[in-house]
């Protein structure tokens, strides 16, 4: 009897993959502060619960789907597209809510949102360069 094995995963994707996971990670942990610790958050970064509530459940779904991806058995071209463009749009989101007025920020508020601007949009990038190798 033949043993059928998958193919080995490229390093590409393997890097891919670990980016993935690192995103998932980093939504789940910040989304549990947003939901969990919102009364800390509401003081430190001034994001009111009506904000970081609602934010943090969304980061959860963000963490689910990511995990998904990331565990699927092959990596689907789409699925990483996705996620790119999901992060692309809270990159900017990020970057723009606190010059709204819609949001009375402290300083860390400022630093936190725009600092996670950043993060988000480097995950993009990442995750877009591992999506050109697959």
């Amino acid at each position: 009897m033949t043993a059928l094995t998958a193919p080995a995963a490229t390093a590409a994707e393997t890097r891919l993959r670990s980016v993935l996971r690192l995103d998932a990670v980093a939504c789940a942990a910040f989304g549990l502060l947003m939901t969990a610790g919102f009364a800390l958050v509401d003081s430190l970064l001034g994001l009111g619960p009506a904000w970081a509530v609602p934010f943090g459940v969304y980061l959860l779904g963000c963490a689910v789907a990511l995990a998904l991806v990331a565990g699927y058995p092959d990596l689907v071209r789409g699925q990483v597209t996705g996620v790119v463009v999901n992060n692309a749009i809270a990159a900017l989101a990020l970057a723009v809510l606190p010059f709204t007025g819609l949001v009375d920020l402290t300083v860390a508020g400022y630093i936190v949102l725009l600092g996670g601007a950043a993060l988000v949009a480097l995950f993009a990038v990442l995750e877009a360069a591992g999506a050109a190798r697959i």
